[in-house]
């Protein structure tokens, strides 16, 4: 009688590094991929920086908008990168390449931390490609190289934790056209925000819902660390009193909900 032969399991790194490189191969075959990501933001860069820029910057300079814009966008490209992520997991789940990934000897987080990473990685090109257009619209960065960094990884680290959030709206909504109806519920969520005008010239009820909207803490901490940011009223929610605290403190927040949900999914088929 033949013994059984036991399985060996990878680590979690090195299982998460296997699924990044197959994720980031299919990004590389399929480059539309990106481009589904930029066109809505681009769209938006456009319409509001060079359509309404000018009526929406009161008659003044309307390069002055689009610098106020910028940052914004490049929340909003982070943003957009949640439905593709969730779109991705959803044809995985479709297709049954979810269920031979399970089957892999690799911990239940190797999977979902993998395709987190590449969203990631990826998102960071679409993100280089909108701070250049921002670039040629105007927009210019009048800050420290730490606060610039501080920027970027935050910006980074937002678009993982939706990363994450994505995987889970992917697993949870198993229907396709389902989570086509969603994708646009997501990106109202995401323009009920600051990335456009200010939360002062809203409606008191409208305003306090904003300034408590994470993309809302992340944009006006992009603007206060990219130098570009304008004053906060007395009165504001804390949120916009502290933003870089407010935004960093809302990304462990989703990371702390979606992770711990994304894992225990893939592990409880094993």
């Amino acid at each position: 009688m033949t013994a059984p032969t036991a399985t060996r399991t990878v680590s979690p790194a090195a299982g998460a590094w296997i699924l990044f490189l197959r994720v980031a191969a299919t990004y590389r075959n399929a480059p539309g991929l990106l481009a589904v990501t930029l066109a809505a933001p681009l769209g938006m860069m456009l319409l509001f920086g060079f359509v309404f820029g000018g009526a929406l910057a009161g008659g003044s300079d309307a390069a002055a908008y689009r610098s106020y814009l910028t940052p914004g966008v490049l929340v909003l490209v982070a943003a957009m990168g949640l439905v593709v992520t969730a779109s991705t997991v959803n044809a995985d789940l479709r297709s049954g390449l979810t269920d031979r990934l399970r089957a892999l000897p690799v911990p239940p987080v190797a999977v979902p931390a993998g395709l987190a990473l590449a969203e990631t990685v990826t998102g960071a090109s679409a993100l280089a490609t909108m701070a250049g257009v921002g670039f040629l619209a105007g927009w210019r960065v009048e800050a420290t190289p730490a606060d610039v960094a501080l920027a970027v990884l935050l910006l980074l680290a937002f678009r993982f934790a939706l990363a994450w959030l994505g995987i889970v709206l992917g697993a949870s909504i198993r229907d396709e056209q389902m989570l086509q109806q969603v994708a646009p519920l997501i990106f109202g969520a995401v323009m009920f925000s600051n990335v456009f005008v200010p939360t002062e010239t809203m409606p008191a009820v409208v305003a306090t819902i904003a300034e408590w909207n994470p993309v809302s803490a992340v944009v006006a901490a992009l603007r206060q660390l990219f130098g570009s940011g304008t004053t906060v009223a007395a009165d504001a929610a804390w949120p916009m009193q502290h933003p870089v605290v407010a935004a960093f403190a809302w990304t462990a927040v989703i990371l702390a909900v979606s992770v711990p949900i994304a894992v225990r999914g893939y592990a409880s088929s094993r």
